[in-house]
């Protein structure tokens, strides 16, 4: 990029209004923002966003600096409070690039709770780690030496342990209890769900399901509307963009594989139509800045309920949050696509999410109208 671009992006930086995807976000100092794979929290009107640091890292694929903070309070401009989690190094190669960082205030101790995959050459494993303050720092917990490990070790229905491949937290806003989403890479095992124990820090046994029988699902986010949850999951195609999926239940660990459509394989795809149309279908063609490719050229990793939405607003009740990953691109590992997520009024079970080139929370408006706009809670 010319120098006169980054000076002009930099001096766009403290004044950034609108939320512009697959473009180069800078931070309040001017600097990209490097929080890739990231995970959101709401705590006492801040927004607090956790990403891997793998900018500038050469080669870029697939190792980083650790899990990176910024903060908001608007979620335009982002400040960056450093890294609240450093990169992890072991003999065993465990922990080679620190991904898809979620974090959580649990409710029963009210600390801060990270849950981590920590990539290895052979495997996908979890790690946990607990801070006092959203600003960290984290420290892991177990071996300090190594604290990567399968998840639930020694269960009944795995005794092994499951790996954690693409992974979310959710807790349900109506009791505080939390839950993991996760892939566990193998045909055997699945797509699993969880319930967390009382300190976060691990599962409840007992809770152990499968919510698919594939494990060709990744890059999940949850989000709880209309009495009911709502688990979106990508295709696995590596860094490229795929199909979006979207399955619900009316409980946390419910009949997830009941909604929808199985397709010729027999793998459940969910309701239709996709929150995304497919390339080439009406709101997906490549015209007007709109990219014409699988998820807009994305993958997901967060679904954010709107600040500004109300009851019967027609405003968009969540934001679809997302990398474009770009991982041969020494500068910057990827870019961020934030776009508007609707729920049909009249059809709990359509969710659309609309290709912006630039939009806010507050001039997004639904395709389906306001009436019975639904509840919604995150």
């Amino acid at each position: 990029m010319p120098k006169i671009s980054l000076l002009w992006l930099a001096a766009e930086a403290s004044c950034f209004a609108a939320f512009r995807s697959g473009e180069i976000w800078l931070d309040t100092d001017g600097n990209p923002i490097d929080a890739h794979g990231g995970g959101f929290l709401l705590d006492g009107g801040v927004y607090y966003w956790y990403g891997s640091a793998r900018n500038g890292i050469s080669p870029p694929c697939c190792l980083d600096r650790g899990v990176n903070l910024y903060t908001s309070t608007d979620l335009y401009s982002w400040t960056h409070r450093g890294l609240v989690l450093h990169a992890f190094n072991s003999s065993t190669d465990n922990g080679l690039s620190l991904e898809r960082p979620k974090v959580i205030r649990c409710t029963g101790t009210g600390q801060y709770v990270m849950w981590v995959r920590g990539s290895a050459l052979a495997s996908q494993l979890l790690a946990v780690a607990t801070s006092d303050a959203p600003t960290g720092p984290f420290r892991f917990v177990g071996d300090q030496t190594d604290p990567f490990r399968t998840v639930a070790r020694g269960g009944p229905n795995f005794r092994a342990g499951y790996q954690y491949g693409d992974a979310t937290l959710f807790q349900d806003p109506r009791t505080g209890r939390a839950y993991v989403y996760w892939r566990t890479r193998w045909h055997q095992t699945g797509f699993r769900g969880m319930e967390l124990t009382e300190d976060c820090t691990d599962v409840r046994p007992e809770s152990d399901t499968q919510l698919f029988a594939t494990p060709n699902r990744e890059a999940p986010a949850v989000f709880f509307a209309n009495e009911r949850f709502y688990l979106w999951v990508s295709g696995c195609m590596g860094w490229a963009p795929t199909t979006t999926h979207l399955y619900t239940a009316p409980t946390a660990l419910g009949c997830f594989n009941c909604s929808g459509l199985n397709n010729s394989k027999g793998w459940l795809v969910g309701w239709q139509p996709p929150p995304i149309p497919e390339p080439n279908q009406s709101g997906n063609q490549k015209q007007r800045n709109r990219p014409g490719v699988w998820a807009f050229g994305s993958q997901s990793t967060f679904i954010l309920a709107n600040p500004l939405y109300r009851k019967g607003s027609a405003l968009a009740p969540f934001v679809y949050m997302a990398d474009r990953w770009t991982p041969k691109n020494n500068v910057s590992f990827g870019t961020y696509v934030w776009l508007p997520l609707f729920i049909d009024p009249q059809n709990a079970s359509r969710v659309r999410v609309l290709w912006r080139a630039s939009w806010r929370l507050d001039n997004a408006t639904s395709p389906f109208g306001a009436r019975r706009a639904p509840n919604s809670s995150v």
